[in-house]
Order: structure tokens, then sequence, then C-alpha cells
């Protein structure tokens, strides 16, 4: 950025490369999956390899401590961990169980603190922690594959007023999920620049262009990019002031790409991807920025693929 008047077509954004996700990072449009159904009120010597398979489902995922799990699941299936397991050398039934209780909300909470890292930063590890293990209990991952799993805590900021820095930990989170989603969208179409080098200059005011629909826009009442960026360079940022920002979250190949917005850019760029012919869009700028300004801008954009095409 230079001088605040916007992006600057050279620079584009911070940038993260995608060097490595986690392990059971696939795309997002995983296939449906159903729990198995917990067997109900049924003999130890009838269970099933299904029925085994709920149950020890129900007892690993079950909310808060085993205990109480276990408690519920007795209620509900008539079926004791005893009647289920068998005690190993050194462990009986419900130790031996533990194990992958105790593994199964490790997991979330490192799942969780993997896509909101600057979000544990700014609370601090301890309260990060308990911020995590209330998510878990309220919700348990129904799902084997955990790309999406992260939205919960999302939610659990947004619907926790009474948490201090609410607000600007709820945006930091937003800009964390952002990246989390624009890593496993499916790559989409990118407007050919050819096609924009084909339109006669009188038709130019009335194109329309269609968005990139893994583009991500945020706005922000906070500078959280700005926060985001310092402490990926290793920084230890204090949390902000209120300042309004805007960025932009995309990806290009491999590479995860965030660009600041100027309140210039932000209208100009916002109008574009809602539809507004660009003439539209161009005019309450007209004074404002050169033409040779809003080509750069325009330039970084097509480059950065936030268009899918023309509509």
């Amino acid at each position: 950025m230079k001088g605040g008047a916007g992006p600057v077509a050279e620079e584009g954004g911070a940038v993260e490369l995608l060097a490595t996700e986690r392990v059971s990072a696939t795309q997002a449009r995983a296939l449906p999956f159903r729990p198995p159904r917990l067997p109900r009120k049924v003999a130890p010597a009838e269970l099933s390899l299904a029925d085994t398979q709920a149950w020890f489902f129900e007892a690993v995922s079950a909310p808060g401590t085993l205990t109480g799990g276990l408690r519920a699941l007795r209620k509900a299936s008539g079926l004791p961990a005893e009647a289920v397991l068998t005690a190993g050398p050194a462990l009986g039934a419900k130790d031996r169980l533990a194990v992958y209780h105790f593994a199964y909300r490790a997991r979330l909470v490192d799942a969780l603190a993997d896509d909101f890292p600057a979000v544990r930063y700014a609370m601090g590890a301890a309260a990060f922690q308990r911020l995590a293990d209330r998510v878990i209990t309220a919700h348990p991952s129904r799902h084997p594959n955990l790309n999406r799993y992260g939205v919960v805590l999302v939610e659990a900021l947004a619907n926790a007023p009474r948490l201090p820095n609410r607000g600007f930990l709820l945006d930091l989170a937003r800009l964390e999920w952002a990246l989390v989603e624009t890593i496993h969208a499916p790559a989409p179409p990118r407007l050919d620049p050819a096609v924009l080098g084909a339109i006669a200059p009188e038709a130019w005011g009335s194109v329309r262009f269609r968005p990139n629909p893994a583009l991500q826009v945020l706005d922000s009442a906070w500078p959280v990019n700005r926060f985001f960026s310092a402490w990926r360079r290793g920084e230890e940022p204090a949390l902000p002031a209120r300042e309004r920002s805007a960025t932009v979250v995309y990806r290009v190949e491999f590479t995860l790409w965030r660009m600041d917005l100027s309140p210039l850019t932000r209208g100009l760029l916002g109008a574009l991807l809602a539809g507004v012919p660009l003439g539209e869009a161009l005019a309450p700028i007209e004074g404002r920025a050169g033409a040779e300004r809003v080509m750069e801008w325009f330039s970084a954009w097509v480059r950065g693929g936030f268009f899918a095409g023309l509509a």
C-alpha cells in the first residue's frame, strides 16, 4: 500500500504459501456423513459390528466428561462400558476408552488452534483452551473431515457478548476462517484478460463482472489484517484500537493473498462485485483518483482472479 490510496498492483497484499495442510484436509465438498445409529437396548451378545461402532463413536465423542457420557449411553442403550469393551493388561475398559475420549477432544482443540492461531495469541493460550473446551462440549464433531469444524468457534464468539474484546476477536476469527475457506474452495474460473481486450471502447461503461465465488471481502471496525500481519511476522502486537478496515482474501493457484482496501477501493470493488456496470461504479470516485491509478487497482484485481468472467 502507498499513501493509503489502495492496493498497488505490484504488491498485491500479504501472502501465505500453502506449504502444509492438516492431515484430514480434503475439498470442502466432502460426501455427506451420517454417524452410525446407536443401538437401543441390545443385549451384549447380540451386538453387531455396526452396533459396536455406533456405541464407540458416541462414547468417544460424548460431550463433557467420559463418566457423564457413559452414564447417558447406558441409559440410552442399556450397555455399560464393560459389556462392549474388554479390559487390557494394565487398564480397565473405562480407562482404555478414556484414552480415546481424551485424544478426540485434544484433536479438536488442536484443529481449532490450527485454524485460529492469531485468535489464540490474542486471547492467550489458557483463555483459548477454555473457549475451545466450551465449543467442543456444545458442538462435538459429527464429521470425519475437520475442514469445516472451525466455523463453530466463529459462531461461539458471535454469541459470547460478555467475552472481553469480543468484537475484535470475532472479526479476527472471521479473517482466519476466510483463509481456511479459501484454501479449500474449488478453483473457480478466472476472467481471461483477452476477453477485456476485445471489448470496444464505447462498450466499457456497460460492462458487468461476475465475482469469483471463492473471493471474500471482510469489513471490520478494527485493523484485523494489520494485526494478523504483525503476528505472522513474529511480532507481539497489542490489541488495537478501533479503526475501520477492509480486507480481501483470495487465492492464486496454491498461494493465499490478503489485500487491504482503502475506503475508495473498497467502494469501487464492492460495486463491481455486486454487478454494478463499470461506468456507474467509477462515477463516485471521479476526480478522487486518476485513470492510471484506477487501472493499477483494476489490473491487480484481474490478475488476482477477483472476477470469474463477464456478466
